[in-house]
């Protein structure tokens, strides 16, 4: 078959028959499993299999699949069922343009709050981010990465633009697991501590410019040309007779 099977979803997310997840929960096992790329782009989510791992019925697994969608992981397709979005190059280009705008505006109205719940949030984030990069589990990871921004524009008293950022976050974090080539690892961790020092500390222009070379940075990690990849390594390749 072209794509993994749901074994992978059998693995990682079975529950307890006598103590069913919540939607909550099985949002997240089904969110990490496709993160940690364990189900390719193009995966059928087939709904029986989803209400045999997870002891739920359909009504549940579809309100599941109808967050996922709603956050552009999965793509609900009339008649064929839900599938692993697979984003293009471009779309991953437009998510990254959309999140340097909003949220160069979210981390200056952060920075000008000097507000105390959120260096208190922001405090507390960092450490569960330290202990996802501890853990070693690229989807948790990824997802806690998510989260630092999102803690930043909860706090920063622009709801509307906050909702819009989450499904901007949820759908940078497939992106990266799908691009991804070099790991931003304890680098990106760090400019999370910086950017947490700099909005507690009230320094907004240099917020939004470190805010900005993050996000940049996130999406020059991205492999978007496998054209130019494959030329290169046609290149490299027919290179080797010519010596």
């Amino acid at each position: 078959m072209k794509h993994r099977k749901l074994e992978e979803i059998r693995k990682n997310g079975a529950s307890d028959p006598k103590n069913p997840l919540e939607n909550d929960e099985i949002y997240e096992k089904i969110f990490e499993v496709i993160v940690d790329h364990k189900l390719l782009p193009g995966t059928h989510l087939k709904e029986e299999v989803l209400c045999d791992v997870y002891n739920v019925g359909r009504t549940r697994i579809r309100a599941v699949l109808a967050r996922l969608a709603s956050d552009h992981v999965i793509e609900l397709v009339a008649n064929r069922g839900a599938f692993v979005c697979n984003p293009s190059a471009e779309e991953a280009r437009e998510v990254f343009r959309a999140r340097r705008l909003i949220e160069g505006h979210l981390v200056r109205r952060a920075a000008e709050s000097r507000d105390e719940k959120l260096r208190r949030a922001l405090e507390q984030h960092i450490r569960e981010e330290q202990e996802a990069h501890d853990s070693g589990a690229q989807g948790v990871v990824i997802k806690r990465c998510g989260n630092f921004h999102q803690v930043l524009a909860d706090q920063a008293g622009s709801p509307i633009l906050a909702r819009f950022l989450h499904e901007l976050i949820a759908r940078s974090s497939l992106i990266v697991a799908i691009y991804e080539e070099r790991p931003g690892g304890e680098c990106e961790l760090e400019e999370h501590r910086k950017l947490a020092e700099l909005v507690t500390q009230g320094r907004a222009d240099e917020a939004v410019k470190l805010m900005e070379s993050h996000l940049t940075g996130i999406e020059s990690r991205l492999d978007l040309d496998p054209v130019k990849k494959a030329d290169d390594e046609l290149r490299k390749a027919l290179s080797l007779n010519l010596g």
